[in-house]
């Protein structure tokens, strides 16, 4: 939504996907407070949606835009880099 919105008025606009750094904390306050824990339930669901959002910027991104892919996930990093090869120089 946060993509589409930035490309219909026009503004710049930043994003911080971040991987399960808070897994445990999340759960443990989700029981502790009787709401569905926020984070998925298995560190490949994570994976899949940290790449499928990644692949959503990079794929959306105009010649002027940036991206910092700050992974220790190898798997990740190949892919950004395999998806931004098609920007020009």
């Amino acid at each position: 939504m946060e993509v589409r919105c930035s490309k219909i008025y026009g503004y710049n606009l930043g994003i911080k996907l971040i991987r399960g750094a808070y897994m445990l904390e999340e759960r443990y306050l989700a029981t502790q407070n009787k709401y569905e824990s926020p984070v998925w339930d298995s560190i490949d669901e994570t994976h899949k949606c940290y790449n499928t959002n990644m692949q959503l910027v990079i794929e959306n991104m105009t010649e002027n835009d940036m991206i910092l892919v700050a992974s220790h996930n190898v798997e990740s990093v190949d892919l950004a880099k395999k998806k931004s090869e098609s920007f020009p120089d």
